[in-house]
Parts: structure tokens; sequence; C-alpha cells
């Protein structure tokens, strides 16, 4: 694992743990999801509050305006932290880290699944209901249209592929056929 993705699991793991000692794990979460949405939605704000030219003093005074009513102290002093200490620029691998631990926490888990048309309403609960009941946990689904897979579905959940993607049973049938006739050739 690099670096920056260890310390990014350091600082959130810090800051959840402060969030559940105080009991204000939703409500940091609420913030950090606002000041991700910032930092993602705004290329202005997120080269401001990135860049090693821009003095630390200058960014805590743009978060104190902007952000001072709205955040909770803890992530407000949480930010103050991360720019103290020179971590801004992993600032999106913190988030990704606190989230993902806020779905341990609450025992879900995200399911990417890939179909080649999207998906109606109906299916996609349906599919997150059958997920959700084999793996006993809460489904996010991400549904995603890849017209490559050529129809059926692939689901990824924490790195496990489910692959009854058309694609995929033509990928396995070509595979077996290799092998049977390199096998009738020896």
């Amino acid at each position: 694992m690099k670096r920056s993705r260890i310390l990014a699991h350091r600082y959130a793991r810090a800051l959840f743990q402060v969030g559940r000692e105080r009991d204000i794990l939703e409500k940091l979460h609420e913030d950090m999801a606002s000041f991700v949405r910032l930092l993602q939605e705004n290329r202005d704000f997120y080269h401001f509050f990135t860049s090693p030219e821009v003095p630390r003093s200058e960014k805590e005074k743009k978060i104190e305006e902007l952000f001072g009513d709205v955040l909770s102290n803890v992530f407000y002093n949480f930010l103050l932290v991360v720019l103290k200490k020179g971590r801004q620029t992993i600032m999106l691998d913190i988030a990704e880290a606190f989230n993902g631990q806020m779905d341990v926490y609450h025992n879900r888990v995200k399911a990417f699944v890939t179909s080649a048309v999207p998906l109606s309403q109906e299916l996609q609960q349906e599919i997150r209901q059958r997920l959700a009941k084999q793996l006993n946990k809460e489904i996010v689904l991400v549904p995603q249209v890849d017209p490559a897979i050529l129809g059926g579905l692939r689901i990824t959940i924490d790195g496990t592929v489910i692959d009854g993607s058309l694609q995929g049973q033509l990928q396995k049938l070509r595979s077996f056929l290799l092998k049977q006739a390199a096998g009738s050739m020896n």
C-alpha cells in the first residue's frame, strides 16, 4: 500500500474514533461529504486547497469563511490539522477511507452492478435484496452500463467479481475450446 494511502487511513481512523467517542459520526460523515463535494465540483477551490504555494493561513481563513457556521467543530479542527501537517493533497483518500470505515460500522457494502443496458428500479431493488440476504449486509448498489458485456450482469463486491455476463460466458467457452484444441493436438 502506498504511503499516502496508509496516511489517509490513519487520519480517517482518527476522525472516525473521535466521532464514535463523541457520538457525532453521522455529522462528521455529512461534513466530509460536503467538503469533498466542494473539492470535486470546484476545480479552483481544489487547486487552492491542495497548492503548496498558497499559505496555510490563507487556506484556514477561506475554510473559516466558507464553512465556519456549517461544519462541526471536530471536522473544522480536523481540517486545520490536515493543513498543519501538509496532508491536504490526500484529502480525497482520507474521505474514501473514512467512508469505508462508515460502511463497515453500518454493516454495508457497495455492489457495482454492470449491465449492457440500464437496469430498471425494480430490477435494482431485486438485486439489492438478494445480495443483502446472501451477504447479510446492507447493499449500496452502484449500477454501471457497459454495452461490451453484451448481456447478463457482472457484480463486483470488495474485489470479488461474479461474472454472469454474456461476454464472460463467451470468454470461458473460448478458453475451454482452446484447451480442448490444444489437448487434441498432443
